[in-house]
């Protein structure tokens, strides 16, 4: 009984002195200050160039002419701080695979900017999958349009 006892104290005593205080509360300047995160607390550069890559159904690879766009963009990518790459799809096919579908059109475009040069760590990928068409019909017109990734630079 007597060891019993020394071992309960001995637990508890283990336990209280493994613990430790942990704070979290998260300021602002943190937040901002997260490295994929740059671009919510900077300005989006304006640079006169298409932001749309377009893509053809249900495929994610780019096409020749994805490439000459996105090669217009290699300068200003790595002179950029931060870059979001937005996945998009037209209404067809469940919300589950349009959303991943629109990551993994987005990661094509970030895998040829980061063979281009563009350095990885300034690339947050983003899908909306069929949430934010911008053209609204269910015709072959709309669905062309809201096919893309939408590139921002910050």
């Amino acid at each position: 009984m007597k060891n019993q006892y020394a071992a309960l104290i001995f637990a508890t005593f283990f336990v209280i002195s493994c613990t430790t205080t942990v704070s979290d509360k998260v300021t602002s300047s943190d937040y901002a200050s997260a490295e994929s995160d740059v671009y919510v607390s900077a300005e989006k550069l304006d640079i006169n160039l298409s932001d749309k890559i377009y893509f053809n159904f249900d495929k994610a690879s780019l096409t020749d002419s994805s490439k000459e766009l996105i090669s217009e963009y290699i300068d200003f990518a790595k002179n950029a701080k931060a870059i979001r790459l937005e996945g998009h799809c037209d209404e067809r096919g469940t919300r589950e695979y349009n959303l991943a579908l629109g990551e993994k059109r987005a990661i094509e475009v970030k895998n040829y900017l980061i063979i281009k040069g563009v350095s990885s760590s300034k690339i947050k990928v983003i899908s909306y999958g069929e949430e934010k068409p911008i053209e609204l019909g269910s015709d072959e017109s709309s669905w062309k349009e809201n096919r893309r990734v939408e590139i921002s630079l910050f």
